[in-house]
């Protein structure tokens, strides 16, 4: 028969009571067959991302970002400069450098792209870019509407956690050069863990 023992800190003054509810119900609580630490509702920080179940939704990393005024020439991808964040959770998104994200959660994660073209842009694309090479890309004839073409891809990656990381560009056939839109409404970045590792 497996045995309990209960054994005080020689260090603290405190006492510990472990007290039962106002129940007229016999109730049995199993412990787990592992070392580790109980967690109690008044616990913070004491679940990781990685304890949880695989079907749990969990709080992960998720940013979105939109872009200033770019000038894409024809026939070459562009990065977009998304410089104006409007969340980024972990702050894992560069909104001033390099204008990428680096998740710090292994996972798996789902990534948006889309832009607002001027009308020169005839043909183009987008593409989210993982470790500096085209991964998530949407080649189309844009759907032109108020004088401009809208690309729009979206898919999931995964990333490590560590080094991985993502960013956006763009690509024109056109004569000469064409416009981002600004509307942050019409040209945007964004992701999220939709699961962990």
């Amino acid at each position: 028969m497996s045995k309990i023992s209960i054994e005080g800190n020689s260090s603290g003054t405190g006492t510990f009571t472990i007290a039962s509810p106002n129940s007229n119900t016999n109730r049995t609580l199993d412990l787990p067959d592992n070392s580790g630490t109980i967690i109690t509702s008044g616990s913070t920080g004491g679940v990781s991302q990685a304890m949880l179940a695989s079907n749990v939704g969990a709080t992960g990393p998720a940013f979105s970002a939109t872009a200033g005024a770019l000038t894409v020439s024809a026939s070459t991808w562009t990065k977009i400069p998304f410089s104006s964040e409007q969340f980024d959770t972990n702050n894992n998104y560069d909104p001033t450098t390099n204008y990428r994200f680096t998740p710090t959660v292994a996972g798996y994660y789902y990534f948006t792209i889309q832009t607002f073209m001027s009308v020169n842009a005839n043909r183009g694309a987008v593409s989210v870019y993982k470790n500096g090479s085209s991964t998530i890309e949407r080649l189309d004839v844009g759907t032109t509407i108020n004088g401009g073409a809208s690309f729009a891809a979206n898919g999931l990656l995964e990333m490590n956690g560590t080094t991985d990381y993502v960013e956006a560009y763009v690509y024109q056939e056109g004569t000469g050069t064409t416009t981002i839109n600004t509307n942050a409404a019409l040209t945007l970045f964004s992701g999220f863990l939709a699961r962990a590792n």
